[in-house]
């Protein structure tokens, strides 16, 4: 029987990107690709460029996973497919487990279909080119492999190109990681520059610094998965430590922000995270390690994400956000939680907050993106700083209003700062569109990551926690935030896991984190909150747990009234069955060798 999987691997035989039903006019011809230098390294790219086509509704992949968990939202009516997960309610066809499916093995072929026969062009090139290529080809392979593994435990490992003779069936998770490890020899590894050079490549190509960091990540993924013995806290510290030296002896290093207008109102600025995020510092800058780099130069490397992270008021969708739970999150500026600082008021609730709530959401009474914003429903006009005029409040008026008795209509209140970029939102001509073409960058490793795995091995191995305090203080420094005095374990990583909730939010990690910590049957579970529908400030006085988990559940306030917060959706999760998504329907219905996960059906 003809598969599903294998129509995928050969969709991607030919690394131009053809498919079956073109003729290799269109591109090379897979029996004799790559025929040269030149194709190994158009092979390679088409691989990068692979990792920029997964999307859903316009947003990068690596801009969905977040909102649908304890930190982010999405629009139930357009986004339903990210609630099923957390809702016990995920299915075998569901539409995105299929499209991530079908992506992530149809770019694994294209890595394939390069490595299988790199050699019989070995001679085109040097030694230490042949080198350079194989070692970003099975980085890109590892990365692949590793989401994929996250996302459905057990999986095909496929590590050459695939004929319609061979069968495949699920590989168990151990011995994928342990294979994927295998392949990023330090050797191979090491023959990439420590970085590429930015004026050529920006942030787009892999370096020995990403790499290294990359081993780093999965070795941490993995570490407290008994079942994964391949992978070490030791060994995530060992490459965390070396890709940091090769970063840092490169030239990266975090960049510099104003924090000056966080936690004030619109009238005195609009606080700025471009320096970090904007597609001109991303570029140009020394954060990023790796990311999906887009442009209005290659025929359909653009999206809409710009449309879809935006509040209604400057034409956006609202379709992700922040929630509250992340909001109240965010620790106070002496660094203790909300409930526990003495700065905290619940009336001026942004004054004294970590400076980041304001630098990566967005929240009522700030700019965004040069126009003031609220929910407030009285206020039926707000100022556009951009034209210095007053304009109509569409969050609050008209068919627009999306803070109505659910999320139907728009996200939790909130949005994602990190996300709205001034250069896509002017070529926009100032006013989003579901057909805004941007090129916003979305990153797939920034340095700050790359301190905190280390800083979390050192934590969870129990052996250098003034390491790990230096670590988590470079990121906390950069906002003016106090350095972290714990020094037990606990509290050590108590603080750990709130950096990387915080530095890191939306950019995929925690779904992985919070099911790599053993917390995701708390975090989802009860009642998703949001701002009301009047858009009055929050009286809800959270518990805010070690873990920097809120809970609402007692429904309890500052000011002893009624709870004012509404339930945007309830979570169910089960982990027996919504810790990893069901092998897709197609798949399982093409493939008889393969078994479905627990709690999907015909396992």
């Amino acid at each position: 029987m003809r598969n599903s999987f294998i129509s995928i691997l050969l969709c991607g035989l030919v690394a131009a990107g053809c498919t079956l039903d073109k003729d290799y006019l269109n591109g090379p011809n897979a029996a004799s690709f790559p025929s040269s230098k030149s194709e190994v390294e158009a092979g390679v790219f088409s691989v990068y460029k692979s990792f920029t086509d997964l999307q859903n509704s316009g947003t990068p992949f690596t801009g969905l996973q977040d909102n649908g968990t304890d930190i982010g939202s999405g629009r139930i009516n357009r986004a339903e497919y990210m609630y099923q997960q957390v809702c016990d309610k995920m299915q075998p066809n569901n539409i995105w487990v299929e499209k991530v499916y079908q992506w992530m093995y149809k770019t694994v072929a294209r890595v394939n279909l390069v490595l299988d026969n790199i050699d019989r062009v070995k001679g085109d090139m040097t030694e230490t080119e042949y080198n350079q290529y194989k070692a970003e080809l099975l980085c890109q392979r590892a990365y692949l492999y590793d989401w994929g593994c996250q996302l459905w435990g057990d999986i095909p490992y496929i590590d050459h190109t695939l004929s319609l003779s061979d069968s495949y069936g699920r590989t168990p998770k151990a011995e994928v990681i342990a294979n994927v490890l295998k392949s990023l020899d330090d050797n191979i590894l090491e023959a990439l520059p420590a970085r590429w050079n930015k004026n050529d490549y920006g942030f787009m190509r892999i370096g020995s610094a990403t790499a290294f960091a990359l081993k780093a990540r999965i070795n941490l993924n993995w570490a407290g998965d008994n079942t994964v013995p391949e992978a070490t806290y030791e060994n995530a510290k060992k490459y965390a430590t070396k890709a940091i030296e090769l970063a840092e002896g490169a030239g990266y290093k975090l960049a510099s922000v104003d924090i000056s207008p966080c936690g004030k109102d619109h009238t005195f600025g609009e606080p700025d995270p471009t320096p970090i995020f904007g597609i001109t510092a991303a570029r140009a800058g020394d954060e990023w390690l790796w990311g999906l780099e887009y442009s209005n130069a290659i025929d359909g490397n653009t999206h809409t994400s710009g449309y879809d992270v935006s509040p209604r008021h400057i034409g956006g969708c609202a379709m992700f956000s922040p929630n509250q739970a992340l909001i109240d999150a965010f620790q106070c500026t002496d660094g203790l939680s909300i409930t526990e600082s003495p700065l905290y008021d619940w009336k001026n609730p942004w004054k004294n907050r970590d400076p980041r709530l304001d630098l990566y959401c967005a929240r009522s009474d700030t700019r965004t993106l040069g126009v003031e914003y609220t929910i407030l429903r009285s206020k039926k006009k707000v100022h556009d700083y951009n034209t210095n005029q007053d304009i109509t409040n569409t969050e609050v008026t008209g068919n627009k209003n999306e803070y109505g008795s659910n999320g139907s209509k728009g996200a939790s209140g909130y949005a994602w700062r990190k996300y709205m970029d001034p250069e896509d939102f002017a070529a926009s001509n100032y006013k989003w569109n579901s057909r805004s073409k941007c090129v916003k960058s979305y990153p797939l490793m920034r340095l700050p990551e790359l301190y905190l795995i280390r800083a979390e091995a050192d934590i969870e191995l129990g052996i250098d926690f003034d390491q790990a305090r230096a670590d988590i203080k470079k990121i906390r420094d950069r906002v003016g935030m106090p350095e972290v005095k714990a020094t037990d374990q606990a509290a050590l990583r108590s603080a750990l896991r709130y950096e990387r909730m915080v530095e890191l939010c939306d950019e995929g990690f925690r779904w992985f984190d919070i099911r790599r910590w053993g917390i995701a049957s708390k975090c989802l579970q009860g009642d998703l909150v949001a701002p009301n529908k009047e858009g009055y400030l929050s009286n809800a006085k959270p518990v805010i747990d070690a873990d920097w988990h809120c809970d609402y559940s007692q429904k309890t306030t500052w000011d002893g009234s009624e709870f004012n917060l509404r339930t945007y959706t309830k979570f169910v999760y089960n982990p027996s069955r919504d810790a990893v998504w069901p092998i897709p329907e197609t798949e399982m219905i093409a493939n008889p060798n393969m078994k479905q996960n627990a709690g999907y059906g015909a396992e």
